[in-house]
């Protein structure tokens, strides 16, 4: 199958080497086939520091996938589209749906603007992007596969209501039906790579195993969206005996986890556990 490996270019916090910084967002790279494919592209204040530090050159991608359409994932856009090539972009269709928070701030609860911060008709005119744009569970390339749209079927894995969308003039909660993850066949075993797994990342891995009859898988990485979740209950409790379940050998989280999550798991998962930080890598 050949070496595949998986850097972190943007995270909350930042490890080594020295001169990368973090952010509150997430960007991966994946190699794999003699390709190399973006995962995301962060906020947009790190991403091209840190993939010049990592020794990556952006502006040799040729696809880039987007996990969903918030302004943490997809901010860093311009750093890989220019110089403007016809760089493919792959995501959900809902990712320029006009997406808000509602957050408790010190002036009281604010409604925020937290969708991207470019349109498409900017992106694909001035930057040349190409976008391809899936609903379906798909393989977009040799040994990977785009999730599509996730069914929400755990009774304990639930959606952030302070996740708003504006469709048709009127605020109402976001579906989030634009949140995707990959699955990555590697030597090592299937590896998901996690956005924010707003879908719940136990109905991911429960979505992968019947779309690919994967019954274990060697790693997850990326955002889980515990750390937002902490108080409903048994989700992170159940979402941690699933990773038992399907057997999972490398339990790497980032971003929406949260510290208080990320505490918790690596103390349940030990050796098994890794902060996945601007920086780290795994090749599998």
């Amino acid at each position: 199958m050949g070496q595949t490996k998986i850097t972190v270019l943007c995270e909350n916090t930042a490890g080594g080497p020295m001169g990368l910084t973090g952010e509150h967002g997430f960007s991966a790279l994946i190699e794999k086939n003699g390709q190399k494919i973006l995962f995301d592209t962060g906020q947009g204040m790190s991403l091209a520091n840190n993939a010049q530090v990592l020794g990556i050159n952006l502006a040799q991608l040729k696809r880039v996938i987007l996990s969903h359409g918030h302004y943490d994932h997809t901010g860093g856009l311009p750093s890989v589209l220019y110089p403007p090539r016809g760089v493919e972009v792959i995501a959900h269709p809902d990712i320029f749906s006009k997406k808000y928070a509602e957050l408790e701030t010190p002036a009281g609860k604010q409604r925020i603007f937290i969708g991207i911060k470019y349109s498409q008709d900017y992106l694909e005119g001035a930057l040349q992007a190409r976008f391809n744009l899936i609903r379906e569970f798909s393989e977009i390339a040799p040994g990977i596969f785009f999730s599509g749209e996730v069914p929400r079927k755990t009774d304990f894995e639930y959606p952030d209501k302070r996740l708003k969308v504006k469709h048709k003039g009127k605020i109402t909660d976001d579906p989030l039906l634009d949140d995707i993850s990959l699955l990555i066949e590697t030597d090592q075993g299937p590896v998901i790579l996690l956005g924010c797994a707003h879908s719940g990342v136990v109905n991911i891995m429960n979505h992968f195993s019947a779309k690919t009859g994967y019954k274990k898988f060697h790693a997850v990485i990326g955002g889980t969206h515990l750390g937002f979740m902490m108080g409903s209950g048994q989700q992170l409790k159940k979402s941690m005996d699933a990773f038992d379940d399907y057997a999972v050998d490398v339990i790497a989280v980032s971003h929406c986890t949260g510290q208080e999550a990320a505490a918790i798991c690596y103390n349940r998962f030990k050796s098994r556990f890794a902060f996945a930080c601007a920086g780290w890598n795994k090749v599998l």
